[in-house]
């Protein structure tokens, strides 16, 4: 790899969770091939957690709310 090669910086979703579980990313590429699977899925399972708490009650301004590809 090009050790001066940088990653490109990822956009804020607005959603400090999310921005959190993606940044778990960033490390992806450093870790042996063997880890990867492991931290790939832990990112997998965080925003799916947080997908799931979206249609949650007792999470004002949340339920119901859409992504831009969610709407129409």
């Amino acid at each position: 790899m090009d050790s001066e090669r940088t990653p490109p910086t990822q956009p804020a979703t607005g959603d400090s969770r999310v921005d959190e579980a993606i940044a778990g990313l960033a490390a992806v590429e450093e870790l042996p091939l063997d880890d990867r699977p492991a931290a790939l899925e832990e990112v997998h399972d965080r925003l799916r957690e947080i997908l799931g708490e979206l249609g949650e009650p007792g999470r004002p301004g949340r339920t119901g709310e859409q992504g831009e590809l969610g709407r129409r």
